[in-house]
């Protein structure tokens, strides 16, 4: 437990230093979804209708997981900033028609999914909940038909820029936590068996996988705490992610960034004790330190244009190897990057170079030995990204075998620049995250 201590100062002393460092770039960074203040309107009529409209919308639509942010569906963000120069005059993804036609509440495809009317396409809104009762429908059709034919709003600059509009990408946590309100539920798997296994494995979706759930729970808009579960050594995490800076679309602030911290517990039973002399027991409690690893991460985002994002991920892990007791503090740098090719799809890379502390680390799968020591190689991933219905799916390949921030921090077991005899495909796995953004159900 001593030597544990120790090995714990140290890397919090590296793990600060790497903080100075990422952080230096800017400081301050002001609340997380301020609004900016009212504008002082005449009180008419039309100010009270839309007033009117914004809190039945707020109410019904525009909560976190549905129809607010950058991973609204459709693009159909209903926050009271971009409401009418998201709705009025703008064309529908379901039809021919407009969002909202000015003055024409019965050929505004709002009302129509409202009410359910025949053509929609999709579900009647509010998608899965009660309809809305009429009273608050009349409202609506009033202010459409107190608009002016033919009006289209100028849509309002966005205040924060979003690199990434998942908490993670394959591996490599991101700037970004969840509005509060909502909560997320997450399943990612990785495939034992590289692809080119062959037809008659299915290109290694046979082999089996390493699985992960994970839920997480934001208490404000910039703190977000989660637990997760790993099939590999029945590992659970428990972890916080804090939000230090969001980026802004004016420049004021160049970067998101974040700190996500936590704990991996391997919770299997039978782990042995290393080097064990002892007759009455050859595993460890599950409770044991050893058991425990601790980590670190400081993510920072940076998008460049509208396509392109970047993300930078120092991070520190302790006591990293279950199986040993002397193990060095693991140091990585993640390195990613995203390119949107459109609203729906993207493509992304990431790889986490260690950059000390591999000679003890814990790799998941494969692992062989050359010379005495054991062969791994830093974690990489690449695949594609998609947004549908305000939920995020990444597929891609990887040389890693594990899940939680513990396993993927410790390296893969497959060498992607070298192929097997006879095939054209280097060693990879496939793997996927599923990322559900559900509301509180009260």
């Amino acid at each position: 437990m001593v030597r544990l201590i120790l090995r714990l100062c140290r890397g919090a002393m590296t793990f600060a230093l790497l903080l100075l460092i990422v952080t230096g770039v800017s400081a301050g960074e002001g609340p997380a979804f301020v609004k900016p203040p009212a504008a002082n309107h005449a009180i008419n009529p039309q100010d009270k209708l839309l007033e009117r409209v914004q809190e039945i919308v707020e109410e019904s639509c525009a909560f976190a997981g549905c129809h607010t942010g950058a991973n609204a569906p459709n693009g159909l963000d209903m926050s009271e900033e971009v409401l009418v120069a998201n709705l009025v005059g703008v064309k529908s993804s379901g039809g021919t028609w407009l969002r909202v036609k000015p003055g024409d509440p019965a050929n505004s495809y709002l009302i129509k999914k409202l009410l359910g009317a025949p053509g929609i396409k999709g579900d009647r809104m509010p998608r899965g909940g009660k309809p809305m009762p009429a009273p608050e429908i009349a409202a609506i059709e009033a202010w459409i038909k107190s608009l002016p034919a033919g009006m289209k709003a100028e849509k309002p600059k966005m205040q924060y820029a979003s690199a990434f509009p998942g908490l993670t990408l394959a591996n490599l946590q991101t700037a970004e936590t969840l509005e509060k309100g909502a909560f997320l539920y997450r399943i990612a798997h990785k495939f034992n068996s590289p692809v080119n296994s062959g037809f008659d494995n299915l290109f290694g979706l046979d082999g089996g996988s390493s699985m992960l759930t994970q839920l997480g729970f934001p208490l404000s808009n910039r703190f977000l705490v989660t637990m997760q579960r790993s099939k590999v050594n029945a590992t659970f995490e428990f972890a916080a992610k804090y939000r230090l800076l969001r980026e802004t679309t004016d420049g004021s602030m160049p970067v998101s960034a974040a700190i996500y911290a936590g704990v991996d517990w391997a919770t299997k039973k039978i782990v042995a004790v290393p080097n064990n002399t002892s007759t009455t027991s050859k595993n460890f409690s599950r409770t044991n330190g050893e058991r425990f690893a601790i980590f670190a991460q400081l993510p920072v985002s940076k998008q460049i244009g509208n396509r392109i994002s970047l993300l930078a991920v120092p991070g520190i892990l302790l006591n990293d190897n279950v199986e040993r007791t002397d193990e060095d503090p693991l140091v990585s740098i993640g390195l990613a990057g995203r390119i949107a090719l459109g609203q729906k799809y993207a493509l992304f890379a990431e790889i986490i170079p260690i950059i000390s502390g591999d000679q003890t680390a814990a790799t998941v799968g494969n692992i062989t030995a050359k010379n005495g020591k054991q062969t791994f190689y830093d974690t990489f991933a690449a695949g594609i990204e998609i947004k549908a219905g305000g939920h995020v799916f990444h597929i891609f390949v990887s040389n890693s075998a594990g899940n939680t921030t513990n396993q993927y921090m410790s390296g893969g077991d497959y060498d992607i620049t070298t192929r097997r005899p006879f095939t054209f495909v280097p060693d990879f796995r496939l793997g996927f995250n599923i990322y559900r953004v559900l509301n509180y159900p009260l």
